[in-house]
């Protein structure tokens, strides 16, 4: 059964509860990128004991890492979030889980031999407290793996840079925004980091497609803007999208790298895997 943290958030984390009834649809990977993940982080985690996912969400990546055999946990602020995971679970909690901030994780020292953090450390602001607390419930001598990538390509970018200036936005992500930053962080307590190999993912999309996306609030960093300021920020971007890329109906190919970085921690057998 999932479990309750004592208290809510006081870190100031963005909770997904409003994203629960479309955050998979908006998410996701082809059936080959899935697998590829799957199959990456499975090796990487085989035989180091449970796991641990820090906004493990609806279970996009934990629920196909139990379904090979991996014994999981999950911990996330947003209970639609973990409902939706169960129900896609057939009803019944997976694998242990737990409402819980990642920057005040509810377990104790070297409960795990593993962790994961997927699309998470920007939306967390004391983020470097969530590293500690992994650096904390992991084992020594294991191992954080750390999605680096937001997705969606160069075209997503730019429209995303454009949609904030529009809109005022002085910083997209309430957390870390420099994947070098993280890096520091954990080199800070002794870890020594590991890209995995990457993944590129095709896809295909509109301008105005994109646009409406931002515009109804799909991202979490949309829902600090009211909605004139999005309206707006939308006609803003469309008409700027236009006279750059000419039409918004065509259908463009866009790709997108999945790339996962492995931070080793010190410590542990010097034998052991990962070591």
């Amino acid at each position: 059964m999932a479990s309750k943290s004592s208290s809510g958030p006081s870190s100031g984390s963005v909770s997904f509860d409003r994203a629960a009834g479309f955050y998979d649809s908006s998410r996701t990977l082809s059936p080959e990128g899935e697998a590829w993940v799957t199959e990456l982080l499975g090796a990487e985690l085989a035989g180091r004991g449970r796991c641990l996912e820090i906004g493990v969400g609806t279970g996009r990546v934990a629920l196909p890492l139990h379904r090979s055999g991996l014994p999981m946990a999950g911990v996330d602020i947003s209970p639609k979030m973990v409902d939706r995971l169960v129900e896609k679970a057939g009803g019944r909690p997976p694998f242990p889980l737990a409402l819980a901030d990642a920057t005040a994780l509810p377990f104790g020292g070297g409960t795990f031999g593993a962790a994961l953090a997927a699309h998470v450390f920007h939306l967390i602001p004391p983020w470097r407290q969530g590293v500690a607390e992994l650096a904390r419930v992991v084992r020594p001598g294991g191992v954080v793996l750390v999605d680096l990538t937001g997705g969606g390509g160069q075209l997503f970018l730019d429209v995303r840079e454009r949609f904030a200036a529009a809109a005022g936005l002085e910083r997209v992500h309430v957390g870390v925004a420099d994947p070098g930053e993280l890096q520091d962080c954990f080199a800070s307590l002794g870890a020594t980091s590991r890209d995995l190999p990457r993944f590129e993912e095709p896809g295909q999309v509109s301008l105005d497609g994109l646009i409406a996306r931002f515009e109804r609030a799909d991202f979490s960093y949309t829902w600090r803007m009211d909605d004139e300021t999005r309206h707006r920020a939308a006609g803003e971007v469309r008409a700027w999208a236009k006279a750059t890329y000419g039409s918004l109906e065509k259908v463009r190919a866009t790709s997108s790298t999945i790339g996962w970085r492995a931070y080793d921690l010190p410590g542990g057998d010097p034998g052991a895997k990962g070591a």
